[in-house]
């Protein structure tokens, strides 16, 4: 029978190791006990003189009973006693241990059984931890129910680039997590970040679930320096003195046309043909031709060269192509112009390490995706060029796109672009934060291109299948964790973190009220030593 009190009254251990693997501890607590999904552990070896730590994963009822069904017989309990032999069984995922020399290293080695297991490790615990902690703060260690005090969690900067996968279902916190990680962007300025916000939320606040006003990213006046806004809200432009989103016609492309419209291969095929011509002479060339009677061979107009291009293309297609032609100019007057364009003072900000925020309340889907299209086409166009012309490496960039699945999905020519950058980018500096509630509907090849995950609740097997497949850390021993997170709970995988860290983020307005607050302290503190 195994003995739940200490080994001698010297030892003021609670729990004692029994099993099971260098990948799988497993250890029995009094069936009373209170052991929750996620709680940190710290396993104390004395024999080698080591400290492991491990994270529990399962947990279960188990007795030293003969009798397997024991606890189903009527009367049951009036035989056998809720004593030493009925107690739970709990098991744990090893994170690592420190050696004698404070060193961290991975589990590849099992403590000695019977080691000394500590339930509730505190922040001196996990100070070996606070060194493996990047610059962009985005929650505290999370222990359980609870958290760990004075141990943030905070990912690396130079990782960005490798592109980043923040997955959740609906009400989990995506949104929060969005802001805190963009805020704490700003106060880093370790690398620029382009965010399209097409509800108008980010920048000044919106609603919560619940109703609740809520702050936005110019409440971070501490870090507005950090920050740089493009919208086409008018009341926004005069109200916070923002910057106008405009794009102009040779900032397109013919290949942008895909996001806007659904076409057949003959027009695809067209829009290739034209691929290297500039927007306006594009606008231009549709505008003044009527294409019922076009004849590239005789055509005598200032283009050309473009007729040249179509002297095989039929007239019903170039017609279909006039058409769209017509309504992005159209339709899209309110940030699409034929002279002035807000992109290159976008990219110099994103050069210039600023969260740079794209703010389109009440653009359609549509001209959402073409509007990050065409400045994530630039942005990769200006770093490949960076890499051809300098020495040095190019300033990081980190692109964030909502609802991922609709343009990052298996198959679809429309969205070259980011499939570009997500295969690509991580050459020029260029990482894609990839955001959506469906990573299965996420292409595999694109998954497999990224090195940190933000997994929120997710309820669905078949998302948490993808995501335990396609991490580079192994999530699959805390499907059940992440399975039960509660909202605004999350479990971190991300390179230079030795191991999947669950994290409690921040909720997003007192994590910037304490920012400001941090930020003025310094010159308060400077005032008060200068009028002593």
């Amino acid at each position: 029978m195994t003995d739940l009190h200490p080994i001698d009254d010297d030892d003021s251990a609670k729990y004692r190791l029994i099993g099971e693997s260098v990948l799988s501890y497993r250890f029995i607590v009094p069936h009373d006990a209170r052991v929750y999904l996620g709680d940190l552990l710290k396993i104390v070896d004395q024999t080698k003189g080591l400290t492991f730590y491990a994270k529990v994963s399962e947990i279960r009822h188990a007795c030293n009973f003969a009798d397997p069904r024991w606890d189903t017989r009527a009367y049951g309990r009036r035989f056998y006693e809720m004593g030493e032999d009925v107690f739970l069984e709990v098991a744990a995922v090893p994170l690592g241990y420190v050696d004698e020399a404070g060193t961290f290293r991975k589990p590849n080695t099992l403590p000695s059984k019977f080691s000394e297991v500590v339930a509730d490790p505190d922040a001196a615990d996990f100070a070996f931890l606070r060194g493996e902690m990047g610059e962009i703060e985005v929650g505290l260690l999370k222990n359980g129910l609870g958290v760990v005090e004075g141990v943030p969690v905070a990912l690396h900067a130079r990782v960005m680039a490798q592109h980043m996968g923040v997955f959740a279902t609906t009400g989990m916190g995506k949104s929060n997590f969005m802001k805190v990680f963009s805020a704490s962007c700003m106060k880093a300025q370790q690398f620029g970040m382009l965010i399209v916000d097409p509800h108008g939320e980010y920048a000044t606040g919106g609603r919560s679930s619940t109703g609740d006003p809520t702050q936005g990213l110019l409440h971070y006046t501490a870090g507005r320096d950090g920050l740089a806004v493009f919208t086409i809200d008018r009341e926004k432009l005069k109200k916070y003195h923002l910057n106008r989103l405009w794009l102009e016609y040779d900032d397109i492309r013919a290949s942008d046309l895909n996001i806007l419209f659904d076409h057949s291969e003959a027009q695809h095929d067209i829009l290739e043909l034209l691929g290297g011509v500039r927007g306006s002479d594009l606008v231009a060339f549709f505008e003044e031709n009527d294409f019922d009677t076009f004849d590239a061979h005789t055509y005598e107009g200032r283009f050309r060269w473009i007729a040249e291009k179509l002297r095989t293309s039929q007239p019903g297609p170039l017609t279909v192509l006039k058409r769209h032609f017509e309504i992005l100019t159209e339709r899209n007057d309110s940030f699409f112009r034929r002279e002035g364009s807000a992109l290159p003072e976008i990219i110099k900000a994103l050069d210039e390490h600023k969260v740079v925020l794209i703010d389109i309340p009440g653009m359609s889907e549509r001209s959402e995706l073409f509007v990050l299209s065409v400045i994530t086409r630039k942005i990769m166009a200006g770093h490949r060029e960076w890499g051809v012309d300098k020495e040095e490496e190019p300033p990081q960039v980190l692109i964030a796109i909502e609802e991922a699945q609709r343009v990052l999905g298996t198959g679809g020519r429309r969205t070259q672009i980011f499939r570009e950058a997500a295969m690509e980018g991580r050459k020029f500096g260029v990482g894609l934060c990839v955001v959506t509630q469906q990573p299965k509907n996420i292409d595999p090849r694109v998954l497999a291109q990224l090195n940190t995950f933000v997994v929120m609740g997710l309820g669905d097997r078949g998302d948490r299948e993808t995501i335990a497949s396609s991490a580079k850390q192994d999530l699959s021993k805390m499907d059940t964790e992440i399975q039960t997170l509660d909202t605004g709970e999350a479990v971190i995988s991300t390179l230079k973190i030795p191991f999947p860290v669950s994290t409690k983020i921040h909720a997003f307005d007192p994590y910037i009220q304490r920012l400001n607050k941090e930020a003025r302290r310094p010159i308060d503190e400077g005032l008060k030593r200068g009028f002593v």
